[in-house]
């Protein structure tokens, strides 16, 4: 599904105003080492996705990633946990940095690309070789969400989404500039009690309000895959699948509304568990 992955070089009209998948470009500030387990998925001449070290070497990241994947017939995906990864767009090539390669991964078996975003949009990324020296990020408690989220959607917790992208806003209709560098960013974000309670519309889904702002940040009409942390912890809730709507002030990054799926739902919290050791 290429319209799932927006590719390095593409132009802003691929956007539409409607919900849409993600697809792996966050605006925000510049995370660091802050979230050392949030990784980048390079695909050679086609794009990226960004995900989360969840074991030693199985990778968390959208559905609609994998499944482009597979249906693109990618053959190995580069992966990179380097706050800063340059790449040469113009040959692909790599020019520094550690990096580990995957040439297997999975799609949630319930993702129905037809179906989207009414779907299970979850995929995980298999290592060829075990990442060193990062511990993974934590998976939640069953039904987290439901006991942080009460059913008056008021809630004072703040969640963070870590992705790679570009740091700051490009506008509508001026498309992205070509970069060697893909930087790990990290935008806060909090539940948007406007669309009640969590599941609103379908049980999978958190949706959270942004607050686009040069200090704060938010995601952009992309981070496909990047994971969605409860703020101050080491814990990822949920993987950012799409937006809502265009940007603040017709800016291509920022978002009113970003859509999540969550991972703490206990069916797909037991499907990623089946996979770690």
């Amino acid at each position: 599904m290429r319209r799932s992955l927006i590719p390095v070089l593409a132009g802003a009209g691929l956007l539409v105003s409607s919900v849409t998948p993600a697809a792996a470009v966050v605006g925000g500030q510049p995370d660091g080492s802050a979230h050392p387990y949030g990784a980048l998925l390079l695909i050679e001449g086609e794009g990226f996705c960004s995900g989360t070290l969840i074991d030693e070497d199985v990778v968390l990241t959208a559905g609609h990633c994998t499944d482009f994947f597979t249906a693109d017939d990618v053959g190995t995906v580069s992966v990179t946990f380097d706050p800063v990864a340059s790449v040469d767009l113009d040959t692909w090539e790599i020019t520094g940095g550690t990096w580990y390669t995957a040439t297997s991964w999975v799609t949630h078996p319930q993702y129905v690309a037809e179906d989207w975003p009414f779907t299970h949009d979850y995929g995980l990324v298999f290592l060829d070789e075990p990442v060193t020296g990062i511990t993974p990020a934590d998976l939640p408690e069953p039904d987290l969400l439901d006991q942080l989220i009460p059913a008056t959607g008021q809630t004072a917790t703040r969640f963070n989404d870590v992705g790679y992208g570009v740091n700051g806003k490009e506008h509508l209709g001026r498309g992205f500039d070509p970069t060697v560098d893909f930087v790990r960013m990290v935008s806060t974000q909090r539940y948007n009690p406007s669309n009640g309670a969590v599941g609103t519309l379908d049980p999978l889904w958190l949706i959270l309000g942004q607050a686009p702002s040069p200090t704060h940040g938010s995601g952009c009409p992309g981070d496909s895959g990047s994971g969605i942390f409860i703020a101050g912890t080491d814990t990822v809730v949920a993987v950012h699948t799409g937006g809502y709507g265009l940007g603040y002030q017709g800016n291509l990054c920022g978002r009113i509304t970003s859509l999540n799926h969550r991972i703490d739902v206990p069916e797909v919290l037991d499907w990623i568990t089946s996979y770690l050791d």
